[in-house]
């Protein structure tokens, strides 16, 4: 019986090959599609969970909530310690801090070494908290000594060419000090599904570390500068954990006046490992990846899925559309004996075999394009569908389901005819089948528009946000991170030709620095607020091409203490009258951003210029000091995602650590480059050079939002084709069943024009349904989205009537060959048509 079933099946795929061509095609493309966004979404719910017990391993994070709306990748260095004291449950706890040392390849003092992207500062229970599997050594003990190293085999292969190098000595260079660390343990390398990036970790109790710098000072909870992590017991509960939090935040709550108990641990926030990577941090530390978006994974998802549903929903429509010709063959059937449940199971054996046949060239196009969708996402996917079992077993069972589900309804009305009425030449007739294919239809073309909807505007946000802030003129910018109090390597860049600005800021101006600097300032009202602290030079604005909203930018001409407005600051209590002599300290200009002034309480950035505020500036000694605000400008945010913080911009001539350049538009960019780095060398030829590019950073930290929006943008054009393939095939039966309609009307008067206004009207209702349906639902779905974005777009009107047309236009093209086709026939051989 079973072979009986596949010959049938197959001579049935044979005699309607084309049908079975755009069936199978159709859903190849689906499936494929549904692979690669599988893996991509099971990856990033995959994050760290290679790493031994990491059920039981957490990060701390933390915040002001007067300031910050998000958590803080980084806190205070002495919390991991507070925390294990406090929260009996606490296995150990480690802190990670992030370094830049130069790592030399040899003590050769004219090598330049390599910079440590990848180095990490760590206490040594780091691997109580992180059992990482090791290629060589002990890491129980490896970081107890001062002096010594962990690195992975990747790394080891940098720096010694081999991954043998136990006991090996690697030369740190901070500064001008040569350090030599022993290796104790290597690695084995991380998989791509990691947040870890470290790939040299140092012992944080050497000297000259930064963590056992930071052991040495008083406790600084405002400080943030390391990266907490801490392993729990199995049995702690959640209510240990909630004490601990309180405890940790009391200090907290003290420094910042905050009396509410109930929220009182609200300055910390506890991720477990595995959500890390799904739990976007409101300050950011490039010791992680770049963070993922659980949204963003569950949207790719399900996109993802109205894919595979839009190719079922063509599957489902073509096969009950052709059912009136396989009537006489169920007439002849039934009248033989066969039972209607062994006709479903015959027809889902045929749907099982479409589905099949399309699973496997799905495998094929899915790992041609494997090693291009990986590179695209930067999440090292990998498609061995021998060696991964879940996958197999997951594609089998997709199959299974797929063809069971699109199979079913078509059994049912295929296995439903009277063979009576057919065998007789009667009308044969599928209740609901016409609705049910129209309904269809509408669900497909509804899914289509909103995709269109979802793929501009995603677009138009991606735009948005790798334009706002400093990204205005990004493709045009390089960073070097120097010391900017030395002018040499500055003045030779201005010189360079393709060289149009350059100026010096620090890493706060630029917002690429998780470690803050702050001040707290009391507004008029009398409420405390902590402000940002930017020093930048003259013509970092005119760099970045950002424009002040009100007043002026810093004018080199007019001084750093251009303050004509103010009085000098008041000496100390008890100290008299200051000298006649002019004061040593000159109150400095400050620029605000939008948020600062709102904050502060003026009307609008015209109220703020002119007008003082006083904070502890630099050189104003341990007494506040008043500033004029010479200008405002707009808010030059981290992430159109965070709100941005109050700034304070002001001149600071001191080493402020990042000189941004900005290339003239018509200049070579990559020979500019080159000119920058042969700079460089000439006037530090011992250090390497930490450049980086505007364009790639901000990309880098909106590669989410750029993977949902690509993704989309492709899935919406696989919907079209799918949607194209289905109609076409739709439009060819429904020219043919209705041929001798067509005749009859040709034979009695009516036009060429007025049947294909008739043939086409047939297929516009659905599309017409499925735009009533999507634009409410396309506009529901958009705003909710955008309002993940502190900073965003307004939905554009047009974006609504561009969706529906091109809906249109898809539905028409695909009809109008064939309906043209009919529509013009001779009525004679229409009327002898069967």
């Amino acid at each position: 019986m079973f072979q009986n079933y596949l010959m049938t099946a197959l001579s049935n795929l044979a005699r309607n090959w084309l049908y079975a061509a755009i069936s199978i095609f159709g859903l190849a493309v689906s499936f494929a599609g549904g692979i690669l966004v599988a893996q991509f979404v099971r990856n990033e719910f995959s994050y760290d969970k290679w790493i031994p017990g990491y059920e039981n391993v957490y990060k701390l994070m933390s915040t002001n909530p007067a300031r910050y709306p998000a958590y803080g990748d980084v806190i205070h260095s002495n919390a991991a310690k507070e925390l294990r004291d406090s929260h009996p449950g606490a296995i150990a706890s480690a802190r990670l801090t992030q370094g830049f040392p130069i790592i030399l390849q040899n003590p050769d003092p004219g090598d330049g070494g390599l910079i440590g992207e990848g180095f990490a500062w760590a206490d040594a229970d780091i691997f109580k908290v992180f059992p990482l599997p090791t290629v060589q050594g002990d890491l129980s003990t490896a970081l107890d000594q001062p002096d010594t190293v962990v690195m992975t085999e990747r790394a080891a292969k940098l720096y010694f060419g081999r991954t043998d190098v136990m006991g090996q000595t690697l030369t740190v260079m901070q500064g001008t000090d040569r350090r030599p660390m022993r290796v104790t343990a290597v690695l084995k390398d991380y998989p791509s599904n990691t947040t870890l990036v470290a790939e040299i970790i140092a012992a944080g109790k050497s000297a000259y570390a930064p963590l056992a710098q930071m052991d040495t000072r008083p406790p600084q909870r405002g400080a943030v500068n390391s990266q907490t992590f801490f392993r729990l017991s199995p049995d702690a509960t959640p209510a240990q954990m909630d004490a601990a939090l309180a405890k940790l935040s009391e200090p907290l709550a003290q420094m910042f006046a905050i009396n509410n108990k109930d929220n009182i641990k609200d300055f910390f926030k506890v991720v477990p490992l595995a959500d890390v990577h799904l739990t976007p941090p409101g300050l950011t530390n490039t010791l992680i990846k770049p963070v993922g978006s659980r949204s963003t994974a569950i949207a790719i998802a399900t996109v993802g899925a109205l894919i595979v549903i839009v190719a079922i929903i063509n599957f489902v429509t073509l096969m009950t559309a052709r059912a009136s010709r396989r009537a006489v063959e169920v007439g002849v059937r039934k009248a033989n004996g066969a039972s209607r449940g062994q006709l479903v199971v015959q027809f889902m054996g045929e749907a099982l075999i479409y589905a099949t046949l399309s699973m496997i060239l799905a495998v094929v196009i899915a790992s041609l394009l494997a090693k291009p969708f990986s590179d695209f996402v930067q999440r090292g996917l990998t498609f061995d569908f021998a060696a991964d079992p879940v996958l197999t077993f997951g594609l089998i069972g997709a199959t299974l389901l797929i063809g069971i589900l699109g199979g079913f309804y078509p059994a049912l009305v295929l296995s439903s005819f009277r063979p009576g009425t057919v065998l007789k030449g009667g009308q044969v007739k599928s209740a609901g089948s016409p609705v049910t294919r129209q309904s269809l239809v509408v669900v497909q073309f509804a899914i289509l528009i909103g995709l269109i909807i979802s793929t501009i505007t995603i677009y138009q946000q991606t735009q948005f946000a790798l334009s706002q802030g400093l990204g205005n003129a990004s493709d045009l910018i390089m960073q070097v991170r120097t010391n900017c109090a030395n002018p040499s390597f500055l003045e030779e860049v201005r010189k360079l030709p393709g060289v149009e600005r350059a100026a010096c800021s620090s890493m706060n101006a630029l917002a690429i620095s998780s470690a803050k600097n702050i001040t707290g300032l009391k507004t008029p009202e009398g409420k405390d607020v902590l402000f940002d602290v930017a020093p930048v030079h003259f013509g970092f604005f005119e760099t970045y091409g950002v424009k002040p909203l009100a007043g002026r930018v810093f004018e080199r001409d007019r001084g750093v203490a251009d303050n004509p407005l103010l009085p000098a600051p008041p000496p100390p209590p008890g100290q008299g009258a200051p000298a006649a002599s002019p004061p040593a300290f000159s109150p400095r200009p400050v620029i605000l951003n939008e948020t600062a002034i709102r904050v502060w309480g003026f009307a609008s950035p015209e109220d703020a210029v002119g007008k003082q505020i006083v904070w502890n500036q630099p050189g104003s000694g341990p007494q506040p000091a008043p500033s004029a605000i010479v200008g405002v400008v707009p808010d030059l945010p981290v992430s159109v995602s965070q709100q941005a913080s109050p700034t304070i911009y002001f001149i600071f001539d001191n080493n402020i650590g990042v000189l941004s350049i900005r290339a003239k538009p018509d200049a070579d960019f990559a020979g500019t480059v080159s000119d920058v780095q042969r700079v460089w060398k000439s006037t530090n030829n011992v250090t390497p050079i930490r450049l980086s590019f505007q364009a790639e950073s901000r990309r880098v930290l909106y590669l989410d939002i750029i993977i949902q929006g690509t993704l989309i943008g492709i899935c919406a054009a696989a919907a079209i084709v799918i949607a194209c393939l289905g109609l076409f095939a739709l439009s060819a039966f429904a020219a043919e069943r209705r041929t001798k309609e067509i005749g009859i009307r040709k034979a009695l008067g009516a036009t060429t024009t007025s049947v294909l206004g008739l043939l086409m009207w047939q297929f516009t209702i659905p599309v017409l349904v499925a735009i009533a349906i999507a634009l409410p639902a396309g506009y529901w779905l958009m705003t909710n989205w955008l309002q993940g974005y502190t900073y965003r777009i307004d939905l554009s009107p047009w974006v609504f009537v561009v969706a529906p047309l091109v809906a249109l236009a898809v539905a028409w093209l695909t009809v109008s060959f064939q309906t043209w086709m009919v529509a013009r026939a001779k009525p004679v051989k229409a009327l002898r048509y069967e």
